[in-house]
C-alpha cells in the first residue's frame, strides 16, 4: 500500500525539469547565511538547525575579537606546572611526570602557547574545546590533539541495569586524523575517558557549554546594522548635503539641476569637481543628534560586551571615561573578574582529567598552575617594590627574591635563611632567665709567682670575660 501511493504522488507531483546550474544539489561551500559562513564540512546537514549546529556560531565582530584576544594573550603567556603540597605546608614543582611533559609539550606541532590560543579561543567563541588524548604504554597522556568544536557532539548510550548513560564524543573535521573511508565515515566516536573538554556554562546539557555570545544578541546585531549602515556611507563616498538658492525653480528645473548634480558628483572621489552658477550653493550637512545617539550606542553595546567577557574597557582602547589606574591595578582587576577564573577552570578540568588525587589518602595535594607572575613581568617598578617588602617582612628570603630575577645566590650561603628586625617577636614571648656567672675562685697569691707569661695573660683574658658576662646578664 505504501509503495502504491508513493507511485501515486510521482505521477501526481510534476517532475522538475533539469537544471543545467545545479541549483538546489550538494555544493561543496563554503556557504553564506545571513552574513554568516557555513562551513563546507556542514553542506551535507541540510537540517542541522535539527541536529544543535549553529552556523554562526562565531560572528564578526571587533569587539568580540578583541575581548577573545585580549584572553589568549594574557593566558598564552602563562608557563604551566605541576605542583604538590608538602607536609609543611609549602609547595614542590614536578618536573618528571607525565602532567609537566604534557604542559610543556601537548603534541608535536604545537607549543604551549599554540595549545593555549586554540583552547581559549574554542571556549569563548564556541563554549567548549575539545581534544583527543594520545596515550603511551603506560596509559598516560602524552599529547592532545584539538579538534573543531563545531564538528563535535556528545553521544549518550544507554547501558541496561545502568542507571547513567556511558557518554562517548563523536569527533570530526580535523585535518591531521585519517578516517575511515568506509561508508563516507567521516567522523571518530572517542570515548570521554579519551576526550579532554572545557566547557563553560552548560544550563541546557550537562556536557555542552554555551557560548558567552548567546547573552549578547541585541548587542552584536545592533553593532552589525550600524556597520552595515556605515559601510555602505563609505561606499557612496559623497558628502551629503543640500543646494541652496534663493532663486525660484520650477519643477523642471530641480529635476534637471539634481540630475546634473548626481552626474558631476559621482567623479568626487576621483578628483571630480562640481561647478555651481546663478547664486547656488552646497551646504553640507553636519552630524545630527540621531547620529550621535547611533554612536553612543555602539560605544554603550561595547563596554556592555566587555562586560559580559569580564575585560577591563581600559585593555580594549576605551579610555574616554572612568580614572587611569596602574598596569598592576588594572592586572588585578581583571584576575579578580574574569581572567583568575577562566585560568582557574583550564587547571581544575586538567586536574580532573588526568586524574590528579584520585587516590590522594597519606599524599600532598596535586594540581595544575599557571604561574600568574608572568603578567607583571613588564611592571619592573612594582616587582621590585614587592619583593623587597616581602623581603624585609620575612615571607622571602634574600636569595628567592634573586631567584625571581633570575639572579644567583648569595655567596657564602648568607642569604637562604629570611630576615626580620630583632623587635618583632610574639604577643606571649617572654625573655629567658638569666644564667647565674660560674663561681670564680681567686688564684693563690704565689700562682702568679709560678705561672709563666703566657699562662698569666691566658689567666687575665679569663677574668676579664668573667666580669663582662656578669655585666650583660646584670
Amino acid at each position: 500500500m505504501a509503495g502504491m501511493k508513493q507511485y501515486l504522488a510521482r505521477l501526481i507531483t510534476p517532475r522538475q525539469k533539469a537544471n543545467p546550474a545545479g541549483e538546489g544539489n550538494y555544493h561543496p561551500g563554503p556557504y553564506t547565511v545571513s552574513g554568516g559562513i557555513l562551513p563546507a564540512s556542514w553542506g551535507q546537514y541540510l537540517n542541522y538547525w535539527q541536529m544543535d549546529l549553529d552556523p554562526l556560531t562565531a560572528p564578526s565582530s571587533s569587539i568580540v575579537e578583541a575581548c577573545v584576544w585580549a584572553y589568549v594573550r594574557a593566558i598564552a603567556q602563562l608557563p604551566g606546572f605541576h605542583r604538590v603540597e608538602l607536609a609543611n605546608g609549602g609547595t614542590e614543582t614536578i618536573t618528571t611526570s607525565a602532567l609537566a611533559r604534557l604542559l610543556r609539550a601537548p603534541n608535536p606541532y604545537q607549543t604551549p602557547s599554540d595549545f593555549l590560543v586554540h583552547l581559549i579561543r574554542s571556549l569563548l567563541l564556541n563554549g567548549n574545546s575539545y581534544w583527543i588524548a594520545q596515550r603511551n604504554d603506560r596509559a598516560e597522556v602524552m599529547a592532545l590533539h584539538w579538534t573543531d568544536p563545531r564538528a563535535c557532539r556528545v553521544r549518550e548510550v544507554a547501558v541496561s541495569g545502568q542507571a547513567f548513560r556511558e557518554v562517548f564524543y563523536e569527533i570530526g573535521a580535523n585535518p591531521l586524523f585519517q578516517f575511515d573511508s568506509i561508508l563516507g565515515r567521516t567522523s571518530l566516536v572517542v570515548p570521554a575517558r579519551d576526550v579532554f573538554h572545557v566547557k563553560l556554562a552548560t544550563p541546557r546539557h550537562p556536557l555542552v557549554g554555551e557560548t558567552w555570545l548567546a547573552a549578547l544578541p541585541t548587542e552584536l546585531g545592533q553593532n552589525a546594522a550600524i556597520n552595515n549602515s556605515l559601510t555602505q556611507a563609505a561606499a557612496n563616498m559623497r558628502p551629503a548635503g543640500v543646494i541652496q538658492t534663493e532663486l525660484t525653480l520650477t519643477k523642471a528645473q530641480v529635476d534637471e539641476l539634481r540630475a546634473r548634480w548626481t552626474e558631476q558628483s559621482q567623479n568626487m572621489t576621483s578628483g571630480g569637481v562640481p561647478i555651481l552658477t546663478s547664486g547656488l550653493k552646497f551646504q553640507p550637512l553636519t552630524m545630527s543628534a540621531e547620529d550621535q545617539q547611533v554612536i553612543d550606542q555602539k560605544k554603550l553595546n561595547d563596554r556592555m560586551v566587555a562586560a559580559v567577557f569580564g575585560v577591563p574597557a581600559i585593555l580594549l582602547g576605551m579610555t574616554d571615561s572612568g580614572t587611569q589606574k596602574s598596569a598592576e591595578a588594572v592586572m588585578a582587576e581583571w584576575l579578580a573578574a574574569g581572567l583568575g577564573w577562566l585560568i582557574n577552570h583550564i587547571e581544575v578540568a586538567m586536574d580532573q582529567f588526568v586524574g590528579l588525587n584520585a587516590d590522594s589518602i597519606g599524599k600532598g595535594l596535586e594540581y595544575t598552575e599557571y604561574d600568574t607572575e608572568v603578567l607583571l613581568r613588564s611592571a619592573f617598578k612594582e616587582k621590585i617594590e614587592g619583593m623587597a617588602r616581602s623581603v624585609q617582612s620575612g615571607i622571602h628570603s634574600p636569595d628567592e627574591a634573586r631567584y625571581k630575577f633570575g639572579l644567583p645566590a648569595v655567596p657564602g650561603g648568607s642569604g637562604e635563611m629570611p630576615r626580620v628586625q630583632q623587635q618583632m617577636v610574639a604577643l606571649d614571648y617572654e625573655p629567658p632567665e638569666p644564667v647565674a656567672p660560674p663561681p670564680q675562685l681567686p688564684p693563690p697569691d704565689d700562682a702568679g709567682d709560678q705561672l709563666g707569661a703566657d699562662e698569666q695573660a691566658a689567666l687575665a683574658l679569663f677574668h676579664l670575660k668573667s666580669e663582662m658576662n656578669h655585666a650583660r646578664v646584670a
